[in-house]
């Protein structure tokens, strides 16, 4: 690019921040605690970091504000990235990211990595979906989105992305990084850049043109984020079709006094002498039909109270997803300090159900 036409197309981005940020937030935001952001400059090199601060994590969130400097940038310096899985573990978006860092590498070329691409465009075009390949750095790198209608479980979207990527040694030689990655348990999982300025090179994202009727191979400019605002999501039934299915909520539940009766007070972590609260096994099947329902109490501190709660559970022919050594994210949790438990099952059920109604 000339430098006359990297400022035609800087002005373009500029012009329409404030839409990009407002389809960011909606299409791309799976969560706004923390989020990427790079740092330094162009001389003493660029860093990757997780925002905000340790010190100011949950007091300062993303805003649709900081996504609007993010497309108005001109320097990498702030450019912004976005976590691909949510706290409840569930994803707006695929991503599927072919790299090429430096033009002098030979094992990497920008043939192969567009052969690679355009093969799982093709692919992801022959299912009806409308997908997203953008030009992230000028060099072959690329980024292959597809957007979802609505938050689907993380795991299922990395499965189908690694479906889709399958035999990618035709024509590169290692596998390209999905987002989502494998989701776990309290992390906040790998974030990807957003389009928009590089935060190296001087080169803004620039979208595949698929028009048959347009000779213009890419897209920049205003034609390219009319290209991004205009891409449709795919619907949920079409997921569903290839095996990405919406994420039960998680109900996380207290053990003593919700599931094990209790009388008896505590006997300590691994002694669970009382039977279950009444309705406590029917109730949670249940709850299992639309939840993913885990465990969480004092006890599950340790190996030996975990292993004693998941025997009295197996002892009693209760079912659960999961035995939590930490708290997790959940929709709601079921104890004495959040939805609060009676001993009425029957309640319980309803107070879940209106929860946030």
């Amino acid at each position: 690019m000339s430098v006359s036409h990297l400022d035609q197309i800087a002005q373009a981005w500029r012009e329409r921040s404030r839409e990009l940020a407002a389809w960011a937030m909606e299409r791309m935001v799976n969560r706004t605690d923390v989020w990427g952001r790079y740092t330094g400059s162009a001389k003493a090199g660029y860093k990757a970091v997780t925002a905000p601060f340790r010190d100011e994590r949950g007091k300062v969130y993303l805003q649709a504000s900081s996504l609007e400097k993010h497309f108005k940038a001109k320097l990498g310096r702030g450019a912004l990235g976005l976590h691909s899985t949510s706290r409840v573990r569930t994803s707006r978006w695929l991503a599927i990211d072919v790299d090429r860092h430096d033009e002098e590498d030979s094992s990497v070329t920008a043939e192969g990595n567009f052969s690679a691409v355009c093969a799982w465009y093709a692919r992801l075009q022959s299912l009806l979906f409308d997908p997203l390949l953008i030009d992230s750095n000028g060099i072959g790198g690329f980024h292959l989105f597809l957007f979802v209608e609505e938050p689907m479980d993380a795991a299922a979207v990395h499965a189908f992305g690694k479906r889709l990527t399958e035999g990618y040694g035709t024509w590169l030689e290692a596998p390209p990084e999905i987002f989502p990655g494998s989701p776990k348990e309290g992390h906040f999982g790998r974030w990807l850049r957003l389009p928009g300025r590089h935060h190296t090179r001087p080169h803004y994202s620039r979208v595949f043109n698929d028009e048959p009727w347009d000779e213009e191979r890419w897209l920049d400019g205003h034609a390219a984020i009319d290209r991004i605002l205009a891409v449709r999501p795919a619907p949920v039934a079409m997921l569903e079709k290839q095996g990405v299915t919406r994420r039960r909520p998680t109900i996380c539940l207290d053990f003593d006094g919700v599931i094990h009766s209790h009388r008896s007070g505590w006997k300590g972590e691994a002694t669970i002498p009382d039977p279950p609260t009444h309705g406590a096994a029917r109730a949670i099947e249940r709850l299992r039909e639309r939840y993913r329902v885990v465990v969480h109490s004092p006890r599950c501190r340790t190996e030996e109270g975990r292993r004693a709660i998941a025997r009295w559970l197996k002892r009693h022919e209760i079912e659960v997803d999961d035995i939590c050594e930490h708290k997790p994210p959940a929709l709601l949790y079921l104890d004495d300090r959040a939805v609060r438990f009676n001993g009425d099952w029957e309640e319980a059920i309803a107070a879940i159900s209106d929860f946030r109604r």
